[in-house]
């Protein structure tokens, strides 16, 4: 399935190249040199994105090698975290952010709804990057908001719901989903928070899309799982055999354990979901209103939705939706006539937030 999907990209590639042969973008190119004049006089741009030293990396080093007048001030931080000062800033009239890059669920959730983005349909200037033919499902298939022009997730994953470390939990003890509810894991699994906003949660739409509230309800208050908010703590029983069984774990932190030569056996649980998936994670940006610097943040989301910026953003781990660059995790990457959920998109927020709800009344109160 992978080589016929990768021969379909190259066939894309290919339309795309002759097209940007024959294109005639003048126009264009010239908002684009305007633009970056702009931006080059603002000398700045304030990005927020995911938290840890990798993203860092990601979000800033190809930028400033291609726009070294432009200084990146980056923040890095996980939505449940960095949301509320946004939202507390805002209030008071402080607006510190340019860009967001982050998970698009708690975009719609908390930002959204006080009008916090400026439209960011105008800002793709980049005849590279307004190419309906570079994107997987065409660029009207990444608008996260129902209104198509607040949110554009620029990832395509097949996302890890589950994480299991088999030198502690074999085949035969879990092989099904339904296997989670089994008395012989109780006490075995940790899980991201669900209660907050996170993997966790998304883990636990996936869950209740697939196998309904009853299995959730049974999984939230049965199984005598560890809560926490910590990626590294929970990457660290998982990898440590204290929790072998981790829902909405931190593949980007456990790879940091493999790395030296820890968890070798953590892998992905196999069993594939009845109705696949697919996660924008980290990877959906927007641009906020009353931008400081709002011609950088321009050039910074052109760079970011670009070739040269996507294909950085492979490092991440996640697969992009551009067409023209190979999967990061082609394990991971959507197969070709496979009907997959867009999990993150405004449409099923709702069941996001159900999954949330049923946390909180479920869940059994803490010591």
């Amino acid at each position: 399935m992978y080589d016929g999907l990768k021969a379909a990209r190259f066939a894309a590639l290919g339309m795309l190249s002759i097209g940007a042969l024959t294109a005639a973008p003048s126009a264009r190119a010239d908002t684009w040199e305007e633009t970056v004049k702009a931006a080059t006089a603002e000398g700045e741009v304030d990005v927020h994105g995911g938290p840890g030293a990798l993203f860092h990396e990601v979000l800033t080093d190809g930028f400033r090698q291609a726009y070294p007048q432009i200084k990146i001030n980056f923040s890095g931080q996980s939505g449940r975290d960095a949301i509320p000062k946004i939202v507390r800033e805002r209030a008071a009239g402080v607006y510190s952010v340019d860009v967001y890059v982050g998970g698009s669920s708690s975009l719609l959730q908390s930002l959204k709804p006080i009008n916090a983005f400026a439209p960011i349909r105008p800002a793709l200037i980049l005849p590279e990057v307004v190419d309906d033919k570079a994107w997987y499902g065409g660029l009207n298939g990444g608008w996260v908001d129902r209104d198509k022009k607040f949110i554009f997730g620029f990832e395509a994953t097949v996302t890890e719901t589950t994480m299991v470390n088999r030198d502690f939990v074999s085949h035969d003890i879990l092989k099904t989903y339904d296997d989670l509810l089994s008395p012989k894991v109780a006490g075995k699994i940790v899980f991201d928070d669900p209660r907050l906003p996170g993997p966790g949660l998304g883990a636990a739409q996936r869950y209740l899309l697939n196998f309904g509230e009853d299995w959730l309800k049974r999984l939230y208050s049965q199984q005598k799982i560890a809560y926490i908010a910590n990626p590294r703590q929970e990457a660290e029983w998982l990898v440590s055999g204290k929790y072998p069984i981790g829902i909405g774990a931190s593949p980007n932190e456990i790879q940091r354990f493999q790395q030296q030569g820890l968890g070798k056996n953590v892998v992905s649980f196999e069993a594939p979901m009845p109705h696949p998936t697919l996660d924008f994670a980290y990877g959906s940006v927007a641009l906020m209103a009353n931008a400081p610097h709002p011609n950088a943040a321009k050039v910074y989301i052109n760079w970011l939705l670009s070739k040269a910026g996507q294909t950085e953003w492979g490092r991440i781990g996640g697969n992009s939706r551009r067409i023209d660059i190979p999967y990061a995790v082609p394990r991971l990457a959507p197969e070709p006539g496979v009907s997959y959920i867009a999990e993150q998109t405004e449409e099923n927020l709702a069941n996001r937030q159900e999954a949330g709800n049923l946390a909180k009344q479920y869940i059994p109160a803490g010591p």
